[in-house]
């Protein structure tokens, strides 16, 4: 057996293993961490976070190279939201606009993934295919809000072409747009939210380490 058992997710998401020993000097609480839910709840979030930041590409027997990425970009959304979900209900703001959850995260990154996506999307193919096939008022009513320039409501983004997609509404062409141009919204979107679950943790670990070592 390997000196530590979670190697695996060690190297996918580094400081797990300290995490995982505050929690269990904690009584297996991951209160010290500012999260909300059980032990299990974190780990099976390092586990779908693993899962998404390792995917690579998708391989399509006879499909154009430009569909085959787009399909795979929108996988590649299906996994980082997924564990963002489950991230954001650790950290106790399942909700949209995720004000809480961001609060610490300079908001020149969410103005920076606004600003690509509306450049890669100036016609809003994308946007107007999301809201049509929108599973939700609230992703309806947020979708407008990032029409009229509100940055952060581009996560919705994420939400609905999660939820479309696994659905199989969604293909690598929505409303005419350029598989091309989907592709680097959803890999742009991907990163963000990969970045963002990487960087917030880190900030919780470290807050988190320094209470448990006076």
């Amino acid at each position: 057996m390997p000196e530590n058992e979670y190697e695996y997710l060690e190297k996918a998401l580094p400081g797990f293993t300290a995490a995982r020993s505050i929690v269990k000097a904690s009584g297996d609480s991951v209160r010290p961490l500012g999260l909300k839910g059980t032990k299990f709840d974190f780990y099976r979030w390092a586990n779908r976070y693993r899962l998404a930041i390792s995917f690579r590409a998708l391989s399509l027997e006879g499909f154009e190279a430009e569909t085959e990425l787009g399909y795979g970009e929108l996988t590649r959304v299906f996994f980082s939201w997924s564990a963002f979900e489950g991230y954001a209900e650790l950290a106790g703001d399942p909700a949209p606009p995720y004000r809480t959850l961001f609060a610490y995260y300079g908001s020149n990154h969410i103005k920076g993934l606004a600003a690509y996506c509306r450049e890669q999307d100036p016609e809003n193919r994308l946007g107007r295919f999301l809201k049509e096939h929108a599973q939700s008022a609230p992703q309806v009513i947020f979708l407008q809000k990032f029409k009229e320039r509100n940055d952060l409501a581009v996560l919705t983004y994420g939400a609905c072409i999660r939820h479309i997609f696994a659905h199989g509404r969604l293909t690598a062409h929505p409303n005419g747009l350029p598989a091309d141009q989907l592709s680097g919204i959803c890999q742009k979107l991907s990163s963000f939210l990969l970045e963002f679950m990487r960087s917030d943790f880190d900030r919780r670990l470290r807050l988190a380490s320094v209470f448990s070592n006076p």
